[in-house]
Formats: C-alpha cells, structure tokens, sequence
C-alpha cells in the first residue's frame, strides 16, 4: 500500500467541497432514477460538461453518487406506478407494486432501499480487493494481449449487450467508425472526414453521450407523451399509502429474513457486474429468477418482500464492479462506466493498469468513495425516497422540453463549439434509430473510447514486429487464445441465436397445423 498516496486521497476526499458533490449526487440521481425513463446514463451525459469545472474528486463524488441514488431510484417508481424508472428495476414491479396495492408501498420501499446499500457496500469491498491484483496482471499485458482483450471486450459486449448478435456487433462497428474520425494519429492526415474542417479533430466526447444517451431518449420520450401521462395518472391515487405514517412500516427481523435473496443479488450482481455488456438488469432479472425458484415457500412474484431484495440487490451490486475492467483494462465494464472513464480521460487521467501506479491517489479516491456513498444514498434514499415517488407524476410534456433544453447547452458549454450542437442533434437522432431497431448504444460507446487504444496496440505490435502482421497479431500463447476465445464467443452466440429462431419457427409451424379428425 502507498502510505502516502493514502493520506493525499484522504485529504482529497474528505472535503467540504467533495461531500457536498457526493451528496448532491446522490440526490439528484435518486431523483432521476424515479422519473421514468431517465437513467443514470442520462443523468451522467448531462452533468458531464460539470466536469471541466470540478476537480477530480468533485467529479467523482457527483458522477459516482449520481450513479448509485439512479440505480436504486429507479425501484420508486417501480414500486409506486408499476413502471420501471430504468430497465434495472423492471424485476422490482412484480413484487413491489402488488405490495403497493395491498397498503404497503412504504414496505416495499425500505426493503429495496436496505438491500440496495446493503449489496453495494458489499460488492463495493470485493471490488476494492480484487481491482489492484487484476491490474497488476494486465501489466504483463504486451501490444498484442492487450489488443486481442479489446478484440474479446467487442465480441463480449456485441453477444451479450442485445437479443441478436448483428445488432450488437453493428452498434460496436459504429462505434469504432466514429472513434475513427480526425487526424491520423500518425500520419497526420484526415480520415472520415468528409472533407469537413470542423471534423479533424475527431467527434468530441460530450456531444456524443449526450446525444447518444439524453436527447436520443427524450426524442423516443416525446413521441410517447400521452401514454406515459396517463398511466401515471391512473397509479397517482396509491401515492397515499406511501406517505402515510400509520403506512406498515419494516421490520429488522424482515430486513433479515431477506438475507438469502441480498447473497444471491450479491453474488450473481458481482459477477455480472465485472462482466462488459451484461449490466444491471441482467443481474436484477437473473437474481430474481434464481432466488425465486430456490425459495418457492417464499411466494416471491405475488407481492413478497424477498423478491424486491433479490432484484435490488442484484441490480445494485454491479455498480462497483462494473469499474473494474475500467481500472483494470481501461475497458470500461457498461455504459454507465465508460461515461465515468470519459469523464476521468477529461481531467488527464486515462483508466488504465498503470493508473495504480501513475495516480494511486485517485484510486484510493475512487475507493474511498464508492464505500461512503452507500451511506449517502442510505440516508437520502430514507429521508427522501417517498417524497421522490411524487416526482413519477411529473408531465412528460414539461420534463421533455426541459431536458432537451439543457442537452443542447451541456454540449455547447464543453468547448463553446455551436458545432458540437449539430454534432449532438444529428447523434440524437443515430440514438433514436438505433432504439427505433432494437439496437443497444453500450457497444457503441464503449467502442468509441476503446477504438484509439485499439490502433494504437495494434501499431505498436506491428512496429515492434516489423510490418509481419502474424507476429504481431499471435506473438504469445495468451494472445492465440484470447483470439480464439473471441472467435468462440462469436460462434457460440450466432449458433445459439439460429437455434432460437428455428425453435420458434418450429413452434409456430406446429400451432399451424390443422387438427386431425
């Protein structure tokens, strides 16, 4: 352990100025994640043009306690109306909103704010055990290793980031197109440009998640305004068991009567988590699943507490581990945690292994508060978390507008660039098509980031060997069966795919059939 890049995160960390960050972005991300539709990733792409303003602990307090108050805000309203405020809370509706109907919504909240923190802070501690061994592994990482890990990371991110594997792959092919846009790093000359002025120097990342993210999801918020208005209407009457004092309440044996559901979201969010591409609903829905078919007794499904702390559980206990093959690899685990990467890329610190050793002040930084924001968001998710139920019944026709308006002044106010308005409107658009078609933005994104350390490796390896693209590309056992290993993955999951298709074919073909007299 570095003692004294110890004592300098300590001195960074526990400020008035980095609390109060922490704290507000707790706040406002528990606030976004109970409005339906809004995510942590929306909340982070709007509050990303904060960053040039903040230090990099400020930075980290407001992105990192937005991102965790998002993902357990997104239960309230779950719980309140039946609808998710993201998809990682859609599990959460099958129990919470039948114990809403039954008079215990303020139950079914505590529950899913208890285990929420109670799994985070968990996982949190495995992350910061685990983190620095990997990173001292991927040191030993040559030009080819890493390139075939980011090879694997694409193949990973393009089989398990959508239903169909073509969707996949061609959300993370946009993506390394447009990280391809600019200057050639070295032969200095414009690529992708369309011979545009304002595209030399490459698609700037602020504009990109902003419209990617925000402005792609308010478009497809705005074209579905009435139906999202009344159905909040309809649920808004059950909003009094909620706030209501003489509401049942829950109890500290009920909290550990749950501690069965808490360790599979536990586990299952841990592993999922350090996994790029599966993300947090994965986990909610895998973890529910498990813990419902192990504790049948329990009822899970028909209004029981156990299956809002496995789903919440699960879906909360990947929020630390999704950072570390970002910090390990300088890959970044989900979406969520390339816009944190981006973000750290802004204040002149690229995730990366050598980060522990370059800047291990801002490692224990980070450490340090992932584990205090678990408190933080406790302590507003308790003092708050009814009063934000209300925020579900704000009207799409005013949150619209209102965030479209300051999408279009955060990409503006990153560099005071009126290109890089066009630049986030025309992404918005991309985003609107691509969640038109089924096609998830994560790959394209990460592959964004990803896309310059790719050529890089690969001109070092080709360097160092000469032009010989064979050494270069197979120079080591671990780099022929990283290779493999992603040409596996890439079979495995159009086999599985073809094989989807012909059952359901041969379903439907058999519910065609005429009876036989």
């Amino acid at each position: 352990m570095n003692v004294e890049a110890l004592n300098e995160a300590l001195a960074l960390v526990f400020t008035l100025e980095t609390m109060f960050w922490l704290v507000a972005g707790v706040f406002l991300g528990v606030g976004l994640g109970a409005i339906p539709g809004l995510t942590a990733s929306t909340g982070i792409a709007l509050v990303l043009p904060l960053s040039f303003l903040l230090d990099i602990t400020g930075m980290l307090g407001l992105l990192i306690g937005l991102y965790k108050g998002a993902v357990f805000g997104g239960s309230i309203s779950a719980i309140s109306f039946a609808i998710p405020g993201s998809p990682d809370s859609a599990a959460t509706v099958y129990d919470g909103y039948k114990l809403t109907k039954q008079g215990k919504g303020r139950k079914a909240i505590l529950i899913a704010l208890y285990s929420s923190v109670t799994a985070d802070t968990l996982s949190d501690i495995i992350v910061i055990l685990i983190a620095p061994t990997i990173a001292l592994m991927a040191l030993q990482f040559g030009p080819s290793e890493r390139l075939w890990l980011m090879v694997v990371a694409i193949a990973l991110l393009g089989a398990l980031s959508g239903r169909h594997l073509a969707k996949g792959m061609l959300s993370a092919g946009i993506g390394l197109f447009l990280g391809t846009i600019g200057t050639d790093p070295v032969s200095n000359v414009p690529r992708n440009t369309f011979d545009q002025v304002w595209l030399r120097d490459g698609l700037h990342l602020v504009p990109l998640v902003i419209g990617i993210f925000a402005m792609s999801q308010m478009l497809e918020q705005g074209l579905g305004v009435l139906r999202s208005s009344r159905r909040v209407q309809e649920a808004s009457g059950k909003l009094a068991d909620l706030f209501s004092k003489t509401s049942e309440g829950l109890t500290f044996r009920e909290y550990l009567s749950c501690w069965r559901e808490m360790g599979i979201g536990l586990g299952v969010g841990t592993f999922v988590g350090t996994l790029p591409g599966l993300g947090a609903t994965v986990a909610a829905f895998l973890s529910y699943g498990i813990a419902k078919q192990s504790f049948p007794e329990k009822r899970i499904g028909e209004g029981s507490i156990h299956g809002i702390a496995a789903a919440e559980a699960g879906n909360n206990a990947t929020v630390g581990p999704t950072l570390v093959p970002l910090l390990a690899f300088g890959i970044p685990g989900s979406a969520t945690a390339a816009l944190i990467g981006a973000a750290l890329m802004l204040q002149g610190v690229t995730p990366s292994p050598r980060m522990f050793t370059l800047h291990p002040e801002v490692i224990y930084a980070l450490f340090m508060i992932l584990f205090i924001g678990n408190f933080v968001n406790l302590g507003i998710g308790r003092a708050f978390g009814f009063l934000y139920a209300r925020l579900g019944q704000v009207s799409p026709r005013v949150l619209v507008p209102t965030i479209m308006v300051m999408a279009v002044i955060g990409a503006y106010s990153a560099r005071g660039d009126v290109y890089d308005i066009y630049m986030m409107l025309g992404l918005g658009f991309l985003g609107f098509m691509m969640r038109k078609i089924g096609v998830p933005e994560a790959p394209l994104i990460i592959t964004f980031l990803i896309a310059p350390m790719l050529e890089e490796n690969l001109r070092r390896a080709l360097l160092i060997n000469r032009g010989e693209w064979t050494p270069a590309l197979f120079n080591s056992p671990l780099a022929i069966t990283m290779a493999a290993f992603a040409a596996l993955v890439i079979v495995i999951t159009f086999r599985m795919n073809i094989g989807a298709k012909l059952a359901k074919v041969g379903r439907a073909d058999a519910g065609s059939e005429p009876r036989v007299k």
